[in-house]
């Protein structure tokens, strides 16, 4: 038996580290057709939160180098100087992470991948990687480097056994990025929702109790968004009211900081529905200075939300009058929409087309189901022979229609959503409540915003860019002829709620993102177009 008491511990080195956030498909939020319109040279809409956070959790010591090819490209060849190459990605990306992958091969680094995809499909990646990453990596990535450095042993898979203790996160690593390519900052404040609806893989990684950050640690990072110049950021929680309570304990924290710096930062959001019933909540975050907040809606039809268990949606009075709450209180509403679900049949889509028009949803992501690996809707699909693994947009057969038949009225659908005339009306019927401008209005005085000459200035710059957009493509007489009529003459009906010239071409520019994928998409000129 060999006495290893004196022996001295494997020398630890110093590792070159490079995280890879891989470019996303074109997609509804992506706003790829849009970004390049706006002044300045933004590359992409929001800060992916993996990289910075993962870098956040590195051991000291080591180099690490942040590469989003969202903002600059991969150079291969580059990328053979460092010991370990970590890629990371979601659904969308999944295609763009297995390239990446293909191509790291033979470059003698050690090559790890994790996030939201890898963690639900682990198999995916099977012969692409050296260690895979499932779920939270808090505890499991520190732990891998510092074994790798040392020489030892390594795993396969990496799961943590416990959940991340959110009060014990380190700060992300914002500073190395490049910040100015950015369009928003994002932070996180909780993980996990309460809720289970039948769709979603958030309560399979996460958990069904929330768990946040100290209100301490959000403020460092807003600090940080406000010293990067950023001008607005997400808070990408799955539910930031999953645990109502503390994001209340929050927000009586964040209001004092905005109104200390001069409501710097313009936040924004995801949230269930019953936001609405809760009327602290909504003055908070209205006092917060939170501009708008998604909401899963799902579907109008009762049955449907039933079936998918979103049973937080039928609770109290109607999903209308609930929207209406919301922007009474001052904050926009974005939302999502899905068809597909077994309840619904061929009238599915005239009453989502309805819905959003009649309570002015000018941001409606509509979506065809997709089983997400882990759900329960996967597996119920599974068991019931009802999934198509071949189809990367439309992986499920319904149940009260062909395939075939979902996927034309999903494209009939977002193709009348999206036409011009419809987007405008329901821009301006969601701007038809007085008391939401008099408090949209007053919070902007509070930030200093709307300036004469400033304003005015964005807004021509706008409009050139935009116009000229539309003239290379051949769309200024069928679009650009809509807006300027929607501008001189619907704009009117709303006297003293005339909205900004530079506010309407702000979202006359995402309108033509949201006409441009659309038309992208149905012509198959996208390989991913069912991802959000």
């Amino acid at each position: 038996m060999t006495d290893t008491r004196s022996r001295a511990p494997p020398a630890r080195r110093t590792l070159a580290i490079c995280l890879i956030n891989p470019k996303f498909e074109p997609s509804y939020w992506g706003f790829d057709y849009a970004l390049p319109l706006y002044p300045g040279d933004k590359r992409c809409t929001m800060i992916t939160g993996a990289l910075p956070a993962l870098a956040g959790l590195v051991p000291s010591g080591h180099e690490v180098v942040l590469l989003d090819e969202n903002v600059e490209p991969i150079d291969f060849e580059a990328l053979r100087r460092f010991d370990v190459v970590g890629v990371t990605g979601m659904n969308v990306q999944k295609k763009r992470m297995r390239e990446i992958l293909l191509n790291l091969h033979g470059h003698g680094a050690f090559v790890v991948v994790g996030g939201a995809y890898p963690s639900v499909d682990p198999a995916y990646f099977d012969g692409l990687c050296d260690a895979l990453f499932k779920g939270e990596a808090e505890t499991t990535w520190p732990a891998f480097l510092d074994d790798y450095a040392a020489g030892r042993p390594t795993a396969r898979v990496y799961a943590q056994s416990e959940q991340t203790d959110m009060t014990r996160v380190p700060k992300p690593r914002y500073d190395l990025l490049q910040v100015s390519k950015y369009a928003s900052g994002a932070l996180q404040f909780s993980r996990g929702c309460p809720f289970q609806c039948e769709f979603c893989d958030i309560i399979v990684t996460f958990g069904r109790v929330p768990r946040m950050k100290l209100p301490e640690q959000v403020i460092e990072e807003l600090d940080d968004m406000r010293r990067a110049g950023f001008f607005s950021a997400m808070i990408v929680d799955d539910n930031f009211i999953g645990n109502k309570a503390a994001a209340k304990g929050l927000l009586r924290i964040i209001v004092p900081w905005q109104e200390r710096h001069g409501y710097p930062l313009r936040l924004m959001t995801e949230a269930s529905i019953n936001l609405a019933d809760d009327a602290e909540l909504l003055e908070l975050m209205y006092a917060a200075n939170f501009r708008q907040v998604f909401i899963g809606i799902e579907t109008p039809r009762e049955a449907s939300l039933r079936e998918t268990k979103k049973l937080q949606n039928l609770r109290g009075d109607s999903q209308e009058a609930k929207l209406a709450r919301i922007r009474q209180a001052g904050i926009d509403i974005s939302a999502g929409f899905i068809v597909g679900f077994d309840n619904d049949d061929k009238a599915i889509f005239e009453e989502h087309y309805r819905f959003i028009q009649d309570n002015g949803i000018t941001l409606a992501m509509v979506g065809m189901l997709q089983a997400v690996p882990t759900t329960p809707l996967y597996d119920r699909l599974k068991v019931a022979g009802r999934l198509v693994e071949s189809d990367d947009n439309l992986n499920i057969v319904p149940a009260q229609m062909t395939r075939e038949e979902l996927r034309e009225g999903y494209w009939n659908l977002v193709r009348r959503l999206y036409a011009p005339e419809a987007f405008l009306e329901r821009y301006f019927r969601g701007s038809r409540y007085p008391e939401y401008h008099r408090r949209r209005a007053e919070i902007s005085r509070k930030a200093n915003e709307g300036k004469l000459l400033p304003t005015l200035v964005y807004g021509l710059l706008l409009l050139w860019s935009l116009f000229w957009a539309l003239l290379r493509d051949g769309s200024l007489t069928r679009v650009g002829a809509v807006y300027a009529r929607y501008f001189v003459r619907v704009n009117r009906r709303y006297r003293k709620d005339v909205v900004g010239f530079a506010q309407f071409m702000n979202r006359c520019v995402t309108h033509w993102h949201f006409y441009r994928f659309t038309r992208e998409a149905i012509a198959g000129r996208l390989r991913l177009y069912n991802s959000g």
